[in-house]
């Protein structure tokens, strides 16, 4: 205990330290709010071209699957509980259409609709295993802290087996177990789905989306964090996030190596100096929030109808620009892009192809049998909606379903050994997308199989014989669908592996070409125009070119 109370007295955040978080904690901000206010304007811009070109969508056949109303997966779990005294304690949990968790205590107040509490997990991780999770962390954090991890105590606290970690660095962790395995890993699933999937913005405006998650990315840049990084939760909670990935880069380490004693001492000194620094942290980033929330509502109403205005000649001038641009920047662009693309995309291709062919096909005879050849047409055309939400609606996310798409977990070796090649790979992401996009067209096709079937429930006497063509048409609609489904998902994983290391080479060297072609701007388009946007533009255009000729060549 005297130590312990010593051990807090001598705390490691002195006057310059708690300095130097304060300077990084406003940096961050700056730099954010600046580009976030900026990728505004031209995120409205941009909505405002778009809105007037009307650009068609890929032509697919089947029709996409409206948001749905009903949960995507509910039952009784049990999930750890309790702010002081933590215990495990059965809990009904019901997964919202938009991926948030609602959960309920007893079977009486799940009647009567009273919630316990909402789960959102943005942002968060699962671990299948929550003991090993645990375990693993604890390692890294002592060999981070240069501690000998064989001296490290048994943990005091052991889960069940079927139990998940749902894990998010600075915030709640929960811990949620399963009795039986087949339910415990459609859970599992169903929580990455989560994870995956839920989005935390209180703003749902696209113009705000899209300006936020640039400005994340270029001040990420700004900051020379160019690695790949997950977030996700409400816009307080990502830019907390962002300062708190900051301040563990540039001052954490130097922290850590302050603290001194056993491990428990250091443990619990550590977890007091991340409270502390996150309490900086939040009072620093909710009224910065609150000020840019100000600024954007402020400014759209002035600049909007301006740039409805402007349209026309906007798009002209960036025409102009981009010409220029492209004029002066091709000698540096193609050397990077041949030794640094070019020679890598076959390579990812030949990994991500093959799982993904073979999983669509192995969807093909389940339109012959196991799914549709089940459903029976019958009775008015509310008792047919309730049937199909009961037997077809949920097959997309269904064990067989589980079992098709973890044929995609083949990939995740092979994309890691391009680790050597780009570090900041992450493969489960690339696997988490393909199973997304199988589940996806499996559901589309499921949806346009009902409507289709309903819309012809006045007018067909025989509506089973006319089901039988109609999954002769679909399964049709299906393949032609999936083929396009899959050249989108190579061209979209092989963009997210070889862009960002492509643009951490060439954005800096092309700095000194960029400067002057600033004057070109016209004065009156200054505000709705930058530059490092539109070469960021023509960079990703150029790779997409790249990726669809080789893709181009694949399929031949």
């Amino acid at each position: 205990m005297v130590e312990s109370i010593k051990a807090m007295m001598n705390s490691p955040l002195d006057g310059n330290t708690t300095d130097e978080i304060k300077t990084l904690i406003k940096t961050v901000l700056e730099t954010f709010t600046t580009s976030y206010v900026k990728n505004y304007a031209l995120a409205l811009v941009k909505k405002g071209i778009d809105d007037a070109a009307q650009a068609p969508g890929p032509d697919f056949k089947l029709e996409e699957r409206p948001p749905r109303d009903w949960p995507w997966k509910e039952g009784w779990v049990v999930k750890e509980a309790g702010h002081f005294k933590k215990s495990m304690q059965k809990r009904y949990f019901q997964v919202r259409p938009d991926y948030f968790i609602d959960y309920y205590d007893t079977e009486a107040n799940l009647s009567k609709g009273k919630k316990k509490n909402t789960l959102s997990l943005c942002g968060y991780s699962v671990n299948e295993d929550a003991n090993n999770g645990m375990i693993q962390r604890l390692f890294k954090l002592a060999e981070k802290m240069g501690v000998d991890t064989s001296t490290l105590p048994k943990p005091t606290k052991e889960f069940p087996k079927n139990t998940m970690e749902l894990y998010h660095s600075r915030r709640e962790s929960y811990y949620v177990h399963v009795e039986d395995d087949e339910e415990f890993k459609q859970w599992v699933q169903q929580m990455r789905d989560c994870c995956w999937r839920a989005h935390g913005f209180k703003d749902k405006d696209p113009v705000h989306v899209t300006a936020y998650h640039a400005a994340i990315r270029a001040t990420r840049a700004k900051l020379g964090r160019w690695y790949w990084w997950s977030y996700g939760g409400t816009e307080e909670q990502i830019l907390s996030d962002l300062i708190s990935d900051e301040i563990d880069w540039c001052v954490m380490g130097r922290v850590y190596g302050k603290i001194t004693g056993s491990w428990t001492l250091r443990y619990m000194v550590r977890n007091q100096v991340l409270k502390a620094i996150d309490k900086m942290v939040l009072a620093a980033v909710k009224p910065a929030w609150a000020a840019m929330e100000g600024v954007v509502k402020k400014i759209r109403p002035e600049i909007e109808p301006k740039i409805n205005e402007l349209v026309a000649p906007i798009g002209k001038a960036k025409l102009d620009l981009m010409n220029k641009i492209q004029d002066a920047a091709m000698s540096v662009i193609n050397p990077i892009l041949k030794e640094h693309v070019v020679p890598h995309l076959q390579k990812i291709i030949t990994v991500i192809q093959s799982p993904m062919t073979e999983a669509f096909e192995e969807c093909f005879p389940l339109f012959q049998n196991d799914v549709f050849e089940k459903f029976e047409v019958k009775g008015s055309v509310d008792e047919n909606r309730k049937e199909f939400r009961h037997h077809l609606d949920s097959f997309p996310y269904s064990h067989k379903m589980w079992h098709i798409t973890r044929k995609m977990d083949v990939m995740y070796e092979p994309l890691w050994a391009l680790h050597i090649i780009f570090e900041d790979i992450y493969p489960w992401s690339s696997v988490w997308a393909a199973q997304d996009v199988l589940r996806k067209t499996m559901d589309n096709a499921i949806y346009t199989y009902e409507k289709r079937l309903i819309e012809a429930h006045e007018r067909e006497s025989d509506l089973n014989s006319y089901s039988t063509k109609l999954r002769a048409q679909l399964l049709q609609d299906y393949k032609d669908d999936s083929n396009l489904q899959r050249v989108l998902y190579y061209a979209d994983i092989i963009k997210r592996i070889v862009y960002p290391p492509f643009q951490k080479l060439v954005i800096p060297a092309a700095e000194a070409i960029l400067s002057p072609l600033n004057d070109a701007i016209p004065e009156p388009m200054k505000q709705f125009i930058d530059i490092n946007d539109m070469f960021e533009q023509l960079c990703s255009n150029i790779v997409d070119e790249s990726i669809q000729t080789v893709l181009s060549s694949a399929n031949k």
